[in-house]
């Protein structure tokens, strides 16, 4: 898939040609108006804002109990009582990376539809707030 913003020989580009052969993964335009989503079932939990970053939903359960690993890697940011992370995506090593979390985050996210106070990615123009958008 082509989409503005997302060079072809990017990071982030060979993130997407691998999901997209998962099966129950596609890619489109990101819920929250910036870049690529790469959609689950009926949940879109991973953007690819630009070449170089990426935000998934992670959910707050899973990032608690990953925190030091988490805390302990340079490309991953975290925000307080957040549901997704920031992942920069400067190497082969931060594509295998995000891959490895987005392979955790699809079994965060089985099982019934998350309430309302899942929060947004932070591109999204909710703000983040729980709640408030597009970023499921």
């Amino acid at each position: 898939m082509s989409v503005t913003g997302i060079a072809r020989q990017s990071v982030a580009s060979r993130v997407l040609t691998q999901l997209e052969a998962w099966p129950g993964c596609h890619a489109g335009h990101a819920a929250c108006g910036s870049g690529l989503g790469v959609t689950v079932g009926a949940r879109q939990i991973l953007h690819l804002h630009t070449d170089r970053e990426a935000e998934l939903c992670l959910t707050r359960p899973v990032i608690e109990r990953m925190r030091h690993t988490l805390e302990t890697s340079e490309q991953v940011a975290l925000e307080p009582h957040r549901d997704w992370i920031g992942v920069r995506l400067e190497t082969e090593n931060d594509a295998d990376l995000l891959v490895a979390l987005f392979s955790l985050a699809i079994k965060a996210h089985q099982g019934p539809e998350p309430g309302p106070g899942l929060t947004d990615c932070l591109a999204s123009g909710g703000a983040g707030q729980p709640g408030s958008g597009p970023g499921r």
